[in-house]
């Protein structure tokens, strides 16, 4: 901004205009320009310490309006009620002037922004709440002091503006605060990216940061070590977890020339890994970018209030205009036209409107925690009972995430817990996920596992082991030498061989268990009328084997982060529900009109989510839709009635009948109303707990040879 000219100067933090003896000062590095020094200390905050220092900022007007209303509030009903009959007047008038002097930081704090916004929305053309917001609160504000300084016996409104904009301000606190906790927590996540790497040189393995890689730098990777960087296997053999970024229920094999990702974690045995992609450039990252431009394109629902605001605050600015010019000129009543117009400014103001929403929505959002369901804010209920189309991901949603053995076939004379136990001790000191899940699932059964003597993993193969003297492996059917069988029973489930010396032993068969209630959930989701499908990353034989258990009908297999996004985003994401809990669900799960995820998801998913189940019990989902529906219904009553409320006194005030002080007990009993039809969503299926079912991977299968 230019220090000459006619140019109107705004203050960089409060946006007024700047007089000539505004204050100059840098923040941040950055020369700004403002009205006072107040407005320069409290940028000195927001500018260093970001959205931190902007929510510390806003909490602490909250606070200080907050204490300063409630002794308004005080001294007003003292007012009211007769508690000054007999008072020396005096005192009674030391009274009012302290109203004045705790009701000038509020407006001054709080209304000057509404003022400032409403007079540049007036200029554009447009209204909003602001100017409702402004007109109702400053007007009250405006007429009580013309009052206090013209009157001997003066007639105050300072209670009612300021707890107006008190309350409006607290919503914009707990935004600001939701923005702060989104935003902090993907720069964390940012960071958790770096760590370090161990470069491979001409003179050694030595340790780097992770961000001081270059492509074409060669690192090695440990074991269970996570990759730093994208790159291409260039010696080395193992398996890494793909679920987080990908999707991919099973690890991945990796071998030379196969591409890895940074973020994943190496599997069993050590690799050599050449550098294609670092920082910013790399899968991770840019998964974690498109998060953050779907949180830059979500929009939410625009409220009732504003869209009716849009006609409804012209209509109360000319009925305020139309009844002071009434009584002023055609009735030649000066002081009841002010007190008529002020009438109609008061109870216009939106206090029932305001409450109408966050009322209900608090009381909903302490039901769904009682039934193990945390939802960020209510806008996020207000979406949940407006969707169309329900998404699951699959690996770690429906299912567990983990394999478990589901089914086994014994060769002649081999009983089923032999086969069991004999691979389990195999499978004993082995990384691999399958085997631990052979060596889990023998524990769970009481059998007893064995160490064996000699012990050797062939990543993407199997394992050999010596135990009491048998040559066994545990593996593939090429790897153990035995014939394939040319029919697995399970569709898409792991077959796992198990042979002595070259005999085959039997076969297991491992795949991923549904989560408890997954298929009682998807029936009464869509025996609500919602159009379920689900979207993985995973095989389209494992999609279609999770689909048939589940009872879903659509399934888009093979998808990655960008097609889950735009998947979303063709169905209409305001309309969309979408569940996952990968890093690679993120994008999704922020475009989305709601996220949800779990509470032992990713930290991407927990962030983008803004619905988060505790526990693992689906059935949970559905009750949570239909509280949000019956949220809706109590909204759209509440929204209803402080309408017909605004409407009715409006036209009264106009009529000269309600005077400002009634019109005040009126939006109180509104305010009452709405209160208490809030209330009713704590009994919202108080007898009722979500129900688990068994499913068809539920309990674990009976041990029975010869299938």
């Amino acid at each position: 901004m230019g220090d000459s000219g006619h140019n109107l100067h705004l203050c960089d933090h409060c946006g007024l205009p700047i007089a000539a003896s505004g204050h100059q000062g840098q923040v941040a590095g950055v020369w700004q320009r403002f009205c006072c020094y107040g407005c320069y200390l409290c940028q000195r905050i927001i500018g260093e310490r970001g959205e931190s220092g902007l929510t510390s900022w806003l909490l602490a007007q909250l606070g200080l309006s907050w204490f300063f209303s409630m002794d308004i509030m005080m001294i007003s009903v003292a007012r009211y009620t007769g508690g000054f009959e007999g008072v020396d007047p005096r005192t009674v008038r030391f009274f009012e002037w302290a109203e004045f002097g705790l009701a000038v930081p509020i407006v001054a704090m709080l209304g000057l922004p509404y003022l400032w916004r409403s007079l540049k929305s007036l200029l554009r053309g447009s209204v909003n709440a602001d100017v409702l917001i402004a007109m109702g609160a400053l007007a009250s504000f405006g007429y009580s002091t013309w009052q206090l300084f013209t009157q001997d016996k003066p007639t105050l409104y300072f209670d009612s503006g300021t707890m107006i904009l008190v309350l409006v301000n607290l919503g914009r606190y707990l935004e600001a605060a939701a923005r702060r906790k989104t935003s902090s927590g993907i720069r964390d996540l940012t960071a958790a990216e770096m760590g370090h790497a161990r470069l491979k040189t001409d003179h050694g393995i030595r340790e780097v940061a992770a961000d001081s890689l270059q492509v074409n730098d060669v690192i090695a990777v440990e074991p269970g070590a996570m990759l730093p960087a994208d790159g291409v296997v260039i010696r080395g053999r193992s398996s890494i977890p793909e679920a987080l970024l990908t999707g991919e229920g099973r690890p991945v094999p990796k071998g030379v020339g196969d591409s890895v990702l940074a973020g994943t974690t190496n599997g069993d045995s050590p690799l050599e890994v050449r550098v294609t992609a670092v920082g910013q450039d790399t899968v991770r990252s840019r998964i974690v970018q498109l998060t953050r431009q779907a949180l830059l394109r979500r929009t939410r629902f625009e409220s009732a209030v504003d869209h009716v605001s849009r006609v409804f605050v012209p209509v109360v600015m000319l009925l305020a205009a139309g009844t002071w010019g009434w009584w002023h000129f055609m009735a030649d009543d000066p002081a009841k036209a002010a007190l008529s117009a002020l009438s109609v400014l008061v109870v216009a103001c939106p206090c029932a409107l305001g409450l109408a929403v966050p009322m209900a929505s608090a009381v909903a959002l302490g039901r769904a925690a009682q039934l193990g369901v945390l939802i960020r804010d209510g806008s996020v209920l207000e979406s949940l009972g407006r969707v169309k189309h329900f998404i699951f991901d699959k690996t770690g949603t429906l299912t567990q995430g983990q394999p478990s053995v589901r089914s086994l076939e014994t060769a002649e004379g081999v009983e089923p817990a032999e086969l069991l136990r004999t691979a389990a001790s195999a499978e004993a000191p082995s990384e691999h996920w399958l085997g631990k899940a052979i060596v889990r699932e023998a524990k769970v059964r009481g059998l007893a596992v064995a160490l064996p003597a000699e012990f050797k993993a062939l990543p993407g193969q199997g394992v050999e082991a010596l135990l009491d003297g048998r040559s066994l492996r545990v593996g593939s059917a090429a790897f153990c030498g035995v014939p394939e069988r040319t029919q697995d029973p399970l569709d898409g489930a792991t077959e796992i061989c198990v042979s002595d010396g070259g005999r085959l032993l039997g076969r297991l068969w491992l795949e991923d268990a549904l989560k408890p209630g997954a298929r009682q959930a998807v029936r009464e989701l869509t025996d609500l009328g919602l159009e379920v499908r689900l979207v993985t990353g995973d095989s389209e034989a494992a999609g279609q084997r999770v689909a048939r258990e589940t009872g879903i009908l659509r399934v888009q297999a093979r998808q990655r982060p960008q097609e889950k996004l735009e998947i979303v985003q063709n169905l209409g994401a305001p309309w969309v529900a979408m569940t996952g809990d990968g890093l690679n669900d993120g994008p999704a799960l922020m475009a989305a009109g709601v996220g949800i995820t779990f509470s032992d998801a990713s930290g991407l998913a927990r962030l983008a989510a803004g619905m988060t189940l505790l526990g693992s019990d689906l059935t949970r989902l559905p009750l949570t839709v239909r509280l949000a529906r019956r949220t809706l219904v109590v909204m759209w009553l509440n929204l209803f009635w402080a309408f017909g409320y605004n409407a009715a006194a409006v036209a009264l005030a106009v009529m000269g009948r309600l005077a400002p002080q009634w019109a005040a007990l009126a939006m109180l009993i509104s305010s009452l109303f709405v209160v208490g039809n809030s209330w009713r969503l704590r009994d919202f299926e108080r007898n009722v707990s979500p129900q688990l079912e068994p499913g068809p991977a539920g309990p674990a299968p009976t041990l029975e040879a010869g299938r």
